[in-house]
């Protein structure tokens, strides 16, 4: 009898236990794009890797560790912030059901505001992940102003 309680009580535990890593936890467009926003003002790589990727899920599950770290960074780099509003969406990207946009607005330290596409899609496993961010769209770190 007790050996089937340990198993019954490990397959619960494990059951019980949170997401890991390369996990996409069901979740909205809206709450990745907020935690994900949130990681980048943290700089916290490792968290942009499970809330960045394709639909094939986080890029942390799939993509090598340096170019994760490499293309994450740049990332980090164009949209460190002090502040941003959502000022559109999720609005549907014609042709794509799996893909929501939003048009962000990114408050930089040095006083600039710009507005830039960012696109969510759905991961096969479920839950969103931000997949595009466009920075073609933004001022380059540290530079001036776009007018």
């Amino acid at each position: 009898m007790r050996p089937r309680l340990a198993v019954l009580v490990a397959l619960g535990a494990l059951a019980c236990g949170s997401p890991g890593p390369d996990k996409v936890a069901p979740q909205s467009p809206q709450q990745t794009l907020t935690q994900f926003m949130s990681a980048v003002k943290a700089n916290d790589i490792s968290r942009m890797g499970t809330l960045w990727g394709s639909d094939r899920g986080p890029a942390a599950s799939w993509m090598k560790s340096d170019e994760l770290k490499e293309r994450l960074t740049v990332i980090q780099k164009y949209l460190d912030h002090a502040g941003y509003r959502v000022v559109e969406g999720p609005l549907p990207v014609a042709g794509h059901d799996n893909t929501m946009s939003f048009r962000v607005e990114l408050q930089r330290a040095n006083g600039c505001a710009v507005v830039f596409p960012v696109d969510l899609v759905r991961a096969k496993g479920g839950g969103w992940v931000v997949n595009d961010v466009h920075l073609a769209s933004l001022s380059t770190p540290g530079g001036a102003c776009r007018q």
